[in-house]
């Protein structure tokens, strides 16, 4: 599903008005019938109504929603800025709301008005919308306190609710209510199915206000995306019957270790699951021997402890990377100087995309800035999947500021580094620093040790196959986590293990 930005809203809005010939009274009677639908859904007919209208358009479209509702519903309109409505447009609908007999009070500090808005039975937030920049002034950081001390009622914010950023998803804490829905216009924004904003918005109720979506799919340039199973679906490859095991490509891992064997079977597991056509494993002698009697489907190479590796090692593994179609180093691998050697090398060598999991992440984070050149100038499609703390470690920013900046932290590495980074987490972000794909799926099943290999070894396995690697990367980061989903329905949350996933995964992709 596409996703829009603030300034892109402005755009469609001008295109439907100037070249669809639909007029801006037109989509805020759209966007007022949408908020009516979603309380009376939600709303016994009699109850009670505040509407916090700001001077904007998304005020108008509060105007407009009291205008529709008035008739089943005790409505008092709450004139935020004491501004009324700078458009011609909200001027309509604030006049018609008062032609109706409709109630319009000022702002004011006042004990009455904090009685009225807590005791009322739905507080419906149509303040800023998309149109926020900046300092909001303390009488409203005021209303805010109000908003989030009302328990008892129905809360529902117009397209972006108060205090959320609609394109990043950042957070003002003093401004932020927490909503039992929003209504989304037009396009659903980055931000709102973003953490940390997520859980702040509450239920997505989605009108596309009746504009032609195909058309300004092709009119327009959309750089989000949010990967839900529809979009997951037709971003999968095909398989055709008439193909051989020489179709499906070669993938090369180099997982594991004595001291995390776990991370070696998990990684081989999902990518074996994962439709590549000869998968070949590296590892140390024990390993590979374990792994062989439980994945016999595999091929296997040994080669010493990453701390006794040479360089006519490390000189025989990138030659076989470069005639892998993808390659996985770093689950489970352990943090070595001489893994650090090896992806340096591989870094360096030519061949199919890198993917730099774990260990491979947090050894280049010991050196930096020449491991980032080292991205950066790579001749290979390089990948990394790290967690916030791996992240936290390459970037040199701390894991509290990236959490609070998913969106923007991502983005702007991926697009210096030239590399594609998918951020793990809720809502794991995938970028190329150009187009951002945010994962609708997922929860808290995941948070264990040991799911990241399985994503790390999936991941590869379908990147191997071929496939536009952006693409590939958001693909399978949705199906893992939707898996952990699946299985949650079944283990509960807590119960859901890594070693659960590949199957589940596996049996999703049908």
């Amino acid at each position: 599903m596409h996703l829009a930005l603030s300034q892109q809203i402005g755009d469609i809005d001008r295109f439907a008005e100037q070249s669809l010939g639909i007029p801006t009274a037109e989509l805020m009677a759209r966007s007022g019938r949408a908020v009516e639908r979603a309380v009376r859904e939600r709303l016994e007919i009699g109850k009670s109504i505040v509407i916090l209208a700001g001077k904007g358009n998304n005020g108008a479209d509060g105007y407009a929603a009291a205008t529709f509702l008035f008739a089943d519903y005790r409505i008092t309109v709450v004139d935020v800025f004491a501004m009324g409505q700078r458009s011609e447009c909200g001027k309509h609908f604030l006049s018609a709301y008062r032609d109706l007999g409709g109630r319009i009070i000022e702002y004011s500090e006042d004990d009455e008005l904090e009685r009225l808005i807590s005791g009322s039975d739905c507080i419906i937030d149509a303040i800023f919308g998309t149109g926020f920049v900046g300092e909001a002034p303390e009488r409203i950081k005021r209303l805010s306190r109000i908003i989030n001390e009302t328990v008892r009622a129905l809360k529902i914010a117009i397209d972006v609710p108060i205090g959320i950023n609609a394109d990043t998803g950042a957070v003002n804490t003093t401004l932020a209510c927490t909503m039992n829905a929003t209504v989304v216009l037009s396009f659903i924004k980055p931000g709102l199915v973003s953490y940390p904003a997520k859980p702040y918005v509450g239920e997505i109720l989605f009108d596309d206000l009746a504009l032609p979506q195909k058309l300004l799919s092709e009119r327009f340039e959309f750089n989000y995306t949010l990967v839900d199973e529809k979009c997951a679906r037709a971003m999968m490859p095909k398989r055709e019957e008439n193909s051989s095991k020489g179709n499906f490509g070669k993938l090369l891992l180099i997982t594991g270790s004595k001291k995390f064997p776990g991370a070696g079977a998990l990684s081989l597991e999902a990518a074996l699951r994962g439709g590549v056509g000869y998968v070949t494993h590296m590892g140390e002698e024990r390993l590979v021997a374990s792994l062989c009697m439980k994945f016999p489907e595999a091929i296997y190479k040994t080669i010493p402890e990453m701390e006794k590796i040479s360089d006519d090692d490390i000189s025989a593994i990138v030659e076989a990377s470069a005639r892998a179609s993808a390659t996985l180093i770093g689950s489970g691998s352990g943090c070595s100087e001489g893994l650090l050697k090896l992806v340096n090398a591989l870094l360096l060598a030519e061949g199919g995309p890198l993917i730099l999991d774990a260990d491979a992440i947090n050894v280049l984070a010991d050196k930096r800035e020449e491991s980032l050149a080292l991205i950066r100038n790579s001749v290979r499609t390089v990948i990394l999947t790290p967690h916030p703390l791996e992240f936290s470690r390459l970037c040199a920013n701390n894991v509290s500021d990236i959490q609070l900046h998913r969106i923007e932290a991502a983005k702007k590495f991926a697009a210096e580094q030239r590399c594609i980074l998918v951020l793990k987490g809720a809502g794991t972000i995938t970028t190329d620093g150009k187009q951002v794909l945010i994962n609708s799926s997922g929860s808290s099943a995941l948070a264990k040790a040991g799911s990241g290999d399985v994503l790390a070894g999936f991941l590869s396995a379908m990147i191997a196959q071929g496939g536009d690697p952006l693409a590939m990367s958001a693909l399978s980061v949705f199906y893992h986590a939707y898996a952990a989903d699946t299985l949650a329905r079944e283990y509960s949350l807590f119960g859901v293990t890594p070693s659960d996933l590949p199957r589940q995964i596996a049996k999703s992709l049908t």
